[in-house]
């Protein structure tokens, strides 16, 4: 009995300790967990560039089947252009250029049209 309340004691010793160090004192507290990360940032220059528009379908191949999403703010790390079927974009120009890109959010790797690029 003496054994479980020296763990017992030792335990709740442990869980308060980081409350006890942290207060007043002026220490920062860390961010909550649940808290989202943010998106990741493109970085100037380089073969980044960001979506344009939400749920844009990312593909196997140009116009190919869905293997993953992007939304604007996701950043993208471009590799190569080819071609593909044509699609028409929101200003209502056409274009068959599909970019294999990197979601860096995500990390999913597909192509998505030309026209869901900025």
């Amino acid at each position: 009995m003496m054994k479980r309340t020296k763990l017992a004691v030792a335990g709740a010793a442990l869980l308060l300790a980081p409350l006890a160090v942290g207060a007043g004192a002026g220490y920062a507290t860390a961010a909550p967990a649940t808290q989202a990360p943010a998106p990741a940032a493109c970085e100037i220059g380089g073969p980044h560039t960001d979506f344009r528009g939400t749920t844009i379908h990312m593909r196997n191949k140009p116009g190919g089947d869905h293997v993953g999403w992007a939304n604007q703010g996701d950043c993208a790390y471009w590799y190569q252009t080819d071609s593909g079927p044509n699609v028409q974009c929101q200003d209502g120009s056409r274009t068959a250029a599909w970019q294999l890109v990197q979601n860096k959010r995500t990390g999913v790797v597909g192509y998505v049209s030309a026209c869901y690029l900025g």
